[in-house]
Formats: structure tokens, sequence, C-alpha cells
């Protein structure tokens, strides 16, 4: 399956290993390596490995939440979700709209 392919995923409650991967956001082979540690195991039914779609929400939702940690390896505090501060540049292209760094000189002298 290509990445550029969409999946339908609704209705389904068993997933295909390429269905449960991109359900779970990761690639096949990191889903295939790691399916175990979370306790998810296969059923076999007509010659395809098939996962319960409950049992990956039950493991997303059971593991670690994600933690930032800074440069020397201490969790970092929580972000701020306030107002956010005014932008030093105006209107929505922000620091995009070109600047002229210096004035323009031509190298040979016009004749």
């Amino acid at each position: 399956m290509g990445a550029a392919e969409k999946l339908d995923l609704s209705g389904k409650d068993w997933l295909t290993v390429e269905e449960a991967a991109h359900y779970c956001g990761v690639s096949n082979s990191q889903f295939r390596k790691n399916a175990l540690n979370y306790g998810l195991t296969p059923r076999r039914f007509m010659g395809k490995q098939l996962y319960e779609k409950a049992a990956l929400y039950a493991a997303i939702q059971g593991a670690e939440e994600w933690q930032r940690f800074d440069s020397t390896g201490v969790a970092a505090k929580p972000t701020s979700i306030g107002q956010k501060a005014g932008s030093a540049f105006a209107g929505p292209l922000g620091n995009l709209t070109p600047v002229r760094r210096r004035e323009f000189v031509p190298r040979k002298k016009q004749s």
C-alpha cells in the first residue's frame, strides 16, 4: 500500500497489519516489531493477520504520556496555553515578507 493512498477504516472492527499500523500512526515494520510488546496479538483468519481495533485503541490509551526533555535529561515544564504574545511582524506572511538587506551597487560602471 502506498503512502499516498488513503485507508478507510470506518466501520471496521478488525484491521490488517497495514491498516492497524496506519491506525496507530506508525510504519508497518515498526508495528510488526513492537505489537507484541503492547499485548497486541493477531488473529489468523483466511490467511490474514487481523488486529482488533478496540485492542489497538486500548494499547494507545494505556501507553505512557509523551514527555519533553531538555538537554540535561530533565522533563521540561509544560507549555503555557494562555494568550499569544503579540508578533513583531505585521501581516499574514509575518517574517516571510522580503526585506532589502543593503542598497544595490552595480559591479560595472555604466557607460
